[in-house]
């Protein structure tokens, strides 16, 4: 197949092509067995009437459509090999002539962006873990008394933290409108769920009693009712308040939290269940400057399509979450006060740092030649099965589907680390948790039972999974290594 390139500008192409002889009477002949396979000709079983009349039950169009598709693959596979073109995402196909000996098709195809990597090693970004506070630990230890509470009822006037169950029917002008009324609803207050001043006229309410609530909706609202005045008619049935377990080592029993017996015990776990968040989170912003100064140190040019195709992506998930919540699109842009410029400029500048950030991650791989072994994928599922205690080959068996999707992750988590053990400061972090240092401390004067202080540096990530999701690809490279492993 003699082909035509035409190199458009930022980074497209057209290439032009035909399909003939032998391929396009291979491709017509299977074309009509897939398309006979579901014809019904009376007398016969679907699919097995003879292929000629069969033939006669097909339309023409259908058989010649059904070829080009059967075409289409190996046509753009073969037209990318002459070229030695490396396509981002799928081709625009136009067919452009149909003859009785084949026919003539053009692909325009967008490539994969240009990357010129500047330096990515020895940036020295230091990991900077905060300390955790006592303020810090005395609100874990509160947030889990509260999530071990009881609501129970209350005789007396609903107060700030109580949960009212009530109903409410809203009204504008004296009407009724619509989404704005419900039945035994319950509503902590001051939890903001509910618009300003709302919640604060609830304060005060009691059991089986009604209150009329006057509120004014914000200006930057849903269209229909920014800026007006309502009227909620409430029926309140219930008021709950929270009853908090006492903070005693009955409590910390009923947790079940391995080694914590005592109070004591429990604030220095979770000191360093704080430590660690902290630690995480420290790993995360010193990849993230690390990435940024890359990303600045490469030259990358992008295509506006691929810009736009990726912008448009975004967009279609942020709708489709916004529409999850029970909001139209045209409803979150009144709320939020943006209008379609101002959302597609926003896209389009996230589209291009996600972009930028995945194809010089992509080509930090090639140039160090990170793969990704079967070793490393079967170490993956071992600790899997660890983990929720099944046998290896079931995990195999769930994940059958999704290995490639693995194997990407892996491959990312990879780069990252190398990313990290290159740039970050090599310097010994020397944070801990206050703990530690007391235990340690104590422990010092037992030499037998001598700790070892704990320490966090650049090289304790190695084997650790950095939390960054800029990228959901991987390079073609990365699968082949995979299977040509398996083989």
């Amino acid at each position: 197949m003699a082909t035509k390139l035409v190199n458009k500008g930022n980074s497209v192409y057209e290439i032009s092509t035909s399909v003939s002889g032998q391929a396009w009477k291979d491709a017509q002949d299977k074309a009509l067995k897939r398309l006979a396979s579901k014809v019904e000709v009376k007398g016969f079983r679907k699919g097995n009437a003879p292929i000629e009349l069969a033939k006669q039950r097909i339309n023409p169009a259908d058989l010649i459509n059904e070829a080009i598709n059967l075409c289409l693959p190996a046509a753009y596979n073969d037209a990318l090999k002459e070229h030695k073109l490396r396509p981002f995402g799928n081709p625009d196909v136009k067919v452009t002539a149909v003859k009785e000996d084949g026919f003539d098709v053009t692909f325009t195809v967008t490539t994969y962006p240009e990357v010129k990597l500047g330096q990515y090693k020895g940036i020295k970004v230091p990991l900077e873990v905060g300390e955790v506070t006592e303020k810090e630990v005395k609100e874990a230890i509160d947030h889990l008394l509260a999530d071990n509470s009881e609501l129970v009822l209350k005789d007396g006037p609903a107060a700030k933290g109580d949960t009212v169950v009530f109903d409410f029917k809203g009204y504008i002008d004296g009407k009724e409108f619509e989404g704005g009324s419900a039945d035994n609803y319950s509503l902590v207050l001051g939890s903001n769920q509910f618009i300003p001043g709302f919640e604060d006229q609830l304060v005060g309410v009691t059991s089986e009693t009604k209150k009329d609530v006057l509120v004014k909706f914000p200006e930057q609202y849903v269209k229909d009712l920014a800026g007006k005045d309502a009227k909620f008619v409430c029926m309140i049935h219930e008021i709950k308040e929270k009853k908090v377990p006492e903070l005693n080592e009955e409590f910390v029993a009923s947790l079940n939290i391995a080694d914590v017996k005592t109070v004591e015990d429990l604030k220095k776990h979770e000191e360093k269940v704080l430590f660690e968040q902290h630690k995480h989170q420290a790993q995360n912003n010193q990849f993230t400057k690390i990435l940024k100064t890359i990303c600045d140190n490469a030259e990358v040019t992008i295509a506006d399509k691929v810009l736009e195709d990726e912008a448009n992506r975004m967009k279609e998930d942020l709708i489709r979450q916004i529409e999850q919540n029970g909001l139209t699109f045209e409803q979150y842009k009144e709320i939020t006060g943006m209008d379609d410029e101002k959302i597609n400029a926003q896209f389009k500048s996230d589209a291009k740092n996600r972009l930028t950030e995945y194809v010089v991650l992509g080509e930090i791989g090639n140039a160090e030649h990170l793969t990704i072994s079967k070793g490393e994928v079967d170490a993956y599922y071992e600790n899997v099965a660890k983990q929720y205690n099944m046998k290896v080959e079931d995990v195999k068996k769930t994940f059958a589907s999704s290995e490639n999707r693995i194997v990407e992750n892996l491959y990312q988590n990879k780069i990252e680390r190398f990313i990290i053990a290159n740039n970050g400061d090599i310097k010994e972090e020397a944070s801990e948790t206050k703990a530690e240092v007391k235990e340690e401390t104590a422990n010092e004067k037992k030499p037998a039972a001598k700790k070892t202080t704990k320490k966090t540096t650049a090289k304790a990530k190695e084997g650790t999974t950095t939390k960054k999701t800029t990228t959901r690809k991987t390079t073609k490279k990365t699968t082949e290594t995979v299977k040509e492993e398996t083989k």
